[in-house]
């Protein structure tokens, strides 16, 4: 079977899209409270095109973990962030170097635990947004509050804001660089995801 479609570069363009949009709702919002308005249609806004965002980059994010393997005719097995740990053995597989020099010595190349830490807390947003199941919801909040972005008093919600938007897409970027540098399979960067106005 022929596969022609990554859908992860669609995906992370668009995410782009949601989190610029954040980015002008949430000016928006700040405008309007500065000329005594409440702001509050505007933050919805924010906060929608927030969620759109996480969600749609997780997918990028995924789609682009199977991908590689699918170029690369290695069996993508397991969980989808078991799948980027697996880039090394597709990168393998397509005759990449795997390995790199560490103090002088030859070292296998592996996924950080910064960048496989982003996958965990990027797919708990998936989990908590799409399923809202006390599951979910529970380990989001131990990832959230482990990292100390979330107090006892916050909630889930208050945390989306076009700041995380932009963050997390920014996290994305160096993971797919780092992905791409690997497997040499084209990988979705902010500077190559163009957005046209209209879309945001």
């Amino acid at each position: 079977m022929t596969y022609g479609y990554d859908g992860s570069q669609v995906l992370f363009r668009q995410a782009k899209a949601r989190s610029l949009a954040a980015r002008r709702f949430a000016q928006q919002a700040d405008e309007e409270q500065a000329a005594g308005g409440s702001g509050m249609e505007r933050r919805q806004r924010e906060k929608d095109a927030v969620i759109t965002a996480l969600i749609l980059a997780q997918g990028a994010a995924e789609g682009y973990a199977n991908w590689a393997h699918i170029q690369a005719g290695v069996r993508a097995a397991g969980t989808w962030v078991n799948r980027w740990k697996n880039l090394p053995a597709a990168a393998r597989a397509l005759g990449r170097p795997t390995q790199i020099l560490v103090d002088g010595e030859q070292a296998e190349v592996t996924l950080s635990t910064a960048h496989e830490d982003f996958l965990n807390e990027l797919g708990a947003w998936r989990n908590y947004l799409l399923h809202a199941d006390v599951r979910a919801r529970d380990r989001l909040r131990e990832i959230l509050t482990g990292n100390g972005d979330l107090t006892p008093e916050e909630t889930e919600t208050s945390l989306l804001t076009a700041d995380l938007a932009e963050t997390t897409l920014n996290h994305a970027d160096e993971l797919f660089r780092w992905a791409q540098s690997l497997t040499a399979i084209q990988a979705p960067f902010l500077d190559h995801a163009w957005v046209a106005f209209d879309e945001c």
